[in-house]
């Protein structure tokens, strides 16, 4: 019972001030969503909110087989951080070049942490579910 009222707590603050800041983003001139139409079940898609370059500490959760937000942006120098939230393992393993990122199976709680020095994008998946997508941007200082 604790770890759902966790996962619930978890779920709130991270997607709460999007419900609130988010309602007007993304419309068009004529009212429709930009991309609104998926022809492409099987591709992947950057649907997390891209966050602002910052030199804190950031942090990337894995909650119900996704990672949130599935897209950070940082500034180099940026230590982020993954913490799995599922009852099933998961991993951060790079996908392309830069192959930075290469974590060994999370069980529930448990953390990976990254440096990120180079700028440039890195992409990720889970390597047990590998249509869990991820990437981190990183931008110079």
């Amino acid at each position: 019972m604790a770890s759902l009222m966790r996962r619930v707590l978890v779920l709130i603050l991270v997607m709460g001030p999007m419900v609130v800041t988010l309602p007007g983003c993304g419309r068009s001139a004529e009212g429709t969503i930009p991309g609104g139409s998926d022809t492409a079940a099987s591709a992947p898609r950057w649907e997390g909110a891209v966050r602002p370059a910052s030199a804190e500490p950031k942090q990337i959760s894995i909650d119900n087989f996704r990672y949130v937000p599935d897209t950070l942006t940082v500034p180099a120098g940026t230590k982020v951080t993954w913490t799995n939230h599922d009852d099933m393992p998961h991993t951060v393993t790079s996908t392309g070049t830069p192959k930075a990122l290469d974590s060994e199976a999370l069980d529930t709680d448990e953390q990976f942490s990254h440096v990120f020095v180079e700028p440039g994008t890195y992409t990720y998946r889970c390597t047990v579910h590998p249509k869990m997508l991820g990437r981190v941007i990183v931008e110079k200082r």
